[in-house]
């Protein structure tokens, strides 16, 4: 059997190997000149390289850790449990918080009895957001997330303080334009299933030399045959039931299986390309992206309060320092990443303007800023870095098997449960490959 996967992110690099250890010839074919997809790093003419997007996971993400795990690679910040700090910007006082080491949902309760600016009566009114994840709640997707927390009587000094920093985050989506679906789902995994569930893992900087390396030595010896900056052009049905691709300069080739492990809408034309797509593809392929901003400061001293600061009510959302999660400096400096989800006011905003105007609300939000120096700033930006998670989304991400025959899709954009995370594009190239391989 011979297998080919488009696509050199985490659901591709996962499709392969699962491909390859069931005894399948694949290759591997991915666009640009690195594996990884959106987890990358861009070339700076100052800090050498940056980031695309900071990027976090959960203790909850099994499948990602056990990919890692393959790969060898190890994140810069593995939490036991869930710790940050939070800083409100009325109340500048930094809270560093920890859960406990007790069972879920108990492990919140200094987390929540610290936090700042919460409402009298935060914990019964979590506990009524539990009662309603217990009884197995249906029919969420048509509804906004929003809506959803308010019919639970949570109150909006409750919901802009705790909820909405972290379901912003995950789901890359305001909550009055989130399907309530994927909300309640981030907050049963990622904050009330287990104590370890919420704990914090981040990659080490520069995600290319991270994940590149590693993937392309595993891929390797499972016999996967790399072909990068290799594009391909277009995907049909074969002779039989084989699978005919087109790629590079008109150049064709014949296999009994493919996975597609690109975005819906680049799969869409791959099979368009070839003459012949489905519904279910161009349902998914019309959901709207999600723009997600980060700004990288570099200053002559630290300024933010933790490794890991959130700042609800604030447009700075979350902030990573990266010189202490790295434990290096760059030429002097000290690495802060500032990180905008859902940033459809930011991404086209010119970047000297929004990097001056994320600076002044630092040395606002943090007194250390006051008294620091920026000595470079950099924006990267992704518009399409995630798909809109709008209510009713969840019934269009099409499974696996939403393609033509013997030719599977994987992405995190496909039908996992999951918001679009490294841990679900983890799970579609599985779920991709067992698809075929029934």
């Amino acid at each position: 059997m011979r297998a080919v996967v488009v696509g050199g992110g985490l659901a591709g690099i996962t499709s392969a190997l699962e491909l390859a250890d069931s005894g399948v010839q694949v290759a591997l074919l991915e666009r640009s000149g690195q594996l990884g997809g959106l987890c990358r790093s861009v070339p700076d003419p100052v800090a050498g390289r940056v980031d695309t997007g900071q990027h976090v996971y959960l203790g909850c993400c099994t499948e990602l850790e056990a990919l890692l795990d393959r790969l060898g690679v190890e994140p810069a910040l593995r939490q036991g449990r869930l710790g940050l700090t939070v800083v409100d910007p009325g109340h500048p006082r930094p809270r560093r918080l920890s859960a406990a080491p007790l069972p879920a949902p108990f492990h919140l309760l200094p987390v929540i009895g610290g936090w700042p600016m919460l409402p009298r009566g935060s914990l019964m009114h979590i506990a009524q957001v539990a009662a309603a994840l217990r009884q197995g709640p249906s029919g969420l997707d048509a509804l906004p997330a929003l809506g959803w927390l308010r019919g639970l009587g949570q109150p909006e000094q409750l919901i802009s303080q705790l909820w909405e920093p972290f379901l912003v985050a995950a789901c890359n989506a305001p909550l009055d334009r989130c399907s309530a679906e994927l909300a309640a789902f981030v907050v049963r995994e990622g904050l009330l299933s287990s104590s370890r569930a919420g704990a914090l893992r981040v990659p080490g900087t520069d995600l290319t030399r991270w994940l590149d390396p590693p993937a392309r030595r595993a891929l390797e010896r499972a016999g996967v045959e790399l072909r990068l900056d290799s594009r391909a052009v277009s995907v049909c049905g074969g002779p039989g039931s084989q699978v005919r691709v087109t790629h590079g300069a008109g150049a064709e080739e014949t296999f009994d299986l493919a996975v597609l492990a690109v975005p819906a809408r680049a799969a869409h034309r791959l099979l368009l390309a070839g003459g012949r797509s489905t519904p279910a593809l161009e349902a998914a392929a019309d959901i709207p992206d999600s723009p997600i901003v980060n700004v990288h400061l570099f200053t002559d001293r630290p300024f933010l309060p933790g490794a890991v600061t959130l700042i609800p009510r604030s447009p700075l959302q979350w902030a990573f320092d990266r010189s202490r999660l790295d434990d290096r400096l760059l030429d002097g400096s000290w690495h802060s990443a500032i990180s905008i989800s859902a940033a459809e006011a930011e991404v086209g905003v010119p970047e000297a303007r929004l990097a001056a105007d994320i600076w002044q609300l630092c040395q606002a939000t943090f007194p250390p800023a006051a008294r620091a120096h920026l000595v470079h700033c950099r924006v990267t930006r992704e518009a399409h870095a995630t798909f809109w998670p709008e209510p009713g989304s969840a019934a269009r991400r099409p499974g696996p098997g939403a393609a033509i025959p013997q030719v599977a899709l994987a992405g995190s954009w496909t039908r996992t449960g999951w918001p679009a995370t490294m841990e679900s594009a983890v799970r579609s190239g599985r779920a991709a490959a067992r698809h075929l391989l029934v």
